[in-house]
């Protein structure tokens, strides 16, 4: 991989995190809304799957490992978004 699409690569996964952490920010003394919740595990999925592909090189190489690599945030994201709905659900 060229250095330039590293380089971009690097200022998306910045930003991403930039975002959330502002998102994150806005509710300092209150629980975070689940829509907002939803769109920071969003962002960091998408975080990850930035790093995999582009930091660990896998982008065109063994995609079963970078794909196996990506489902286990997902994952545990998923598991989050539906602790953080139970209550709601089920009252």
């Amino acid at each position: 991989m060229n250095d330039s699409k590293l380089f971009s690569s690097a200022n998306w996964v910045i930003m991403l995190g930039i975002v959330a952490a502002l998102i994150a920010a806005q509710w300092k003394d209150q629980a975070i809304p689940v829509a907002a919740l939803a769109v920071i595990l969003a962002f960091t999925i998408a975080k990850v799957r930035l790093i995999v592909l582009d930091f660990m090189s896998l982008r065109g190489t063994r995609p079963n490992l970078a794909r196996a690599l990506v489902m286990w945030p997902t994952f545990f994201a998923v598991a989050g978004l539906a602790k953080a709905l139970a209550p709601a659900v089920w009252q």
